[in-house]
């Protein structure tokens, strides 16, 4: 019997795994990666995304307890809900200076709810927003804060607390 014979289970399943490993790094990291910078809408203090208009409101620092070695920085928004109110995607907090990004860390720090909403919600009503973020001590800003909308479409504001 020859060698490839004898060594074609364990080489099917190298190259399975190949193919599997492949097809994880483009799901996690490429097509997150890619998305198309011309459904980026910059906005100063209000933004009309999922069929709601979101307004930027107070960032305060350190309003949460954090970790030794961190502190966490919240974010407030209003947004008008309205009948066409959809869900939004998911808020990063990113650097620009050195492209790091952090997401909204509030039910990692278990913050109540009693002071807002925690994303973009169905509403026809007016409602809040917190978003908190988890940062290292060392990081001052100023921030780029992105939220993403249900038609692809990307609020971003400029924070400088």
């Amino acid at each position: 019997m020859s060698w490839w014979r004898r060594q074609r289970t364990a080489l099917i399943a190298l190259a399975a795994a190949a193919v599997a490993m492949v097809a994880v790094t483009v799901w996690l990291d490429i097509l997150p990666s890619a998305r198309p910078t011309d459904r980026v809408i910059e906005a100063d203090t209000s933004v009309d995304i999922a069929g709601q208009t979101l307004t930027l409101g107070a960032t305060e620092w350190g309003e949460f307890e954090a970790p030794s070695g961190s502190r966490t920085l919240s974010v407030r928004l209003s947004s008008s809900g309205g009948f066409d109110a959809s869900l939004c995607g998911r808020s990063t907090l990113t650097e620009p200076d050195s492209s790091h990004t952090w997401i909204s860390s509030r039910k990692g720090l278990d913050v109540s709810s009693d002071g807002g909403e925690s994303s973009c919600t169905v509403e026809t009503d007016a409602y809040r927003i917190l978003l908190v973020f988890l940062l290292p001590d060392d990081v001052d800003g100023p921030f780029r804060l992105d939220i993403e909308g249900s038609d692809d479409d990307l609020a971003r504001f400029d924070i400088d607390p």
